[in-house]
């Protein structure tokens, strides 16, 4: 009788301080459910992982390049972006987009990963990472990366997605996404689906709802928008062929790009050095001119 009493006690006690006894009223709706949980949640995303991703639009002012005729960055999520001459600006003015091994993009609504630096008085930006919007529709004013954590529960909601803000530190597990609304293909949703699997994940833009179950609540990701690496091939995919060739171009041929630049036609001594220069890409990337014995020893000569 009394091995009985003590072995009841035993388990009434056990249960008093269990995590779903003590878990009742959380602090916050996305903590882990269960120790086991808690176990798989994800680390947090380094800054590293999620930083240097802007949109663009094209610059339609009517001037002469490269003072107008480039494009406009910025970075998402954030209201002022440090421009590559040093100043907080909305947006940053670039003279270029230097697109290296990257698909060229036209439709302004995908996102680049990259950086901004100074060139001959105006910044330049240099693209590391292409990704195409597969969808029709404008993205919300938030953008994240998302991927499966290939956690699946056996009570909804589950926390089975690992969300991070981009250019930001800030990550938490969410109960899911919903591409539908996003007024993308099937073929793009399904690529979406299979890549969210992947080290990458995807990008996408959306807002948040609360969902609730039998295992508590959780927000879920509604994306208006969501983002895929054209290398990747698929129903974004691009021409991904490698860069175009440099060429020389400008009024009086004095600048060596891959693509045609418009310029005021007066003309200086040293642009009749360029004239057997080889215009090629050089180490970092960029085109521009070979910097031989010969070329250094004109343009010295035409400028003193």
């Amino acid at each position: 009788m009394i091995l009985r009493i003590s072995l009841l006690a035993t388990i009434l006690v056990a249960l008093a301080f269990s995590p779903a006894a003590t878990n009742t009223k959380r602090e916050s709706p996305n903590l882990p459910e269960s120790p086991l949980e808690a176990a798989f949640e994800p680390a947090v995303d380094s800054l590293a992982s999620t930083s240097s991703f802007y949109s663009f639009r094209r610059d339609l002012r009517r001037c002469a390049t490269p003072r107008c005729g480039g494009y406009f960055v910025k970075l998402v999520n954030e209201a002022r972006t440090r421009c590559a001459d040093g100043r907080m600006q909305a947006e940053c003015y670039v003279s270029e987009i230097n697109w290296g091994r990257q698909p060229q993009q036209d439709n302004e609504r995908a996102l680049l990963r990259g950086t901004m630096r100074r060139r001959r008085g105006f910044g330049v930006f240099r693209v590391t990472e292409v990704w195409a919007a597969a969808g029709t529709n404008q993205p919300a004013d938030k953008f994240f990366r998302v991927r499966d954590r290939g956690l699946r529960c056996i009570a909804a909601p589950c926390p089975s997605y690992h969300e991070a803000t981009l250019n930001s530190t800030f990550s938490r597990s969410i109960a899911g996404v919903d591409l539908s609304a996003a007024g993308a293909p099937d073929a793009a949703v399904s690529e979406a689906t299979q890549a969210m699997t992947s080290r990458d994940g995807i990008l996408a833009s959306g807002n948040h709802t609360m969902v609730t179950g039998p295992a508590g609540r959780r927000q879920m990701l509604n994306a208006t928008q969501f983002y895929l690496r054209p290398s990747e091939g698929g129903s974004t995919g691009e021409n991904n062929s490698g860069p175009k060739p440099c060429k020389k171009t400008g009024c009086s041929s004095q600048i060596c790009s891959d693509e045609d630049v418009v310029t005021t036609c007066e003309f200086r001594p040293e642009y009749e050095c360029y004239k057997k220069a080889e215009c090629a890409r050089q180490k970092n990337g960029e085109c521009g001119f070979t910097m031989t014995p010969e070329l250094s020893e004109c343009l010295r000569r035409a400028r003193n």
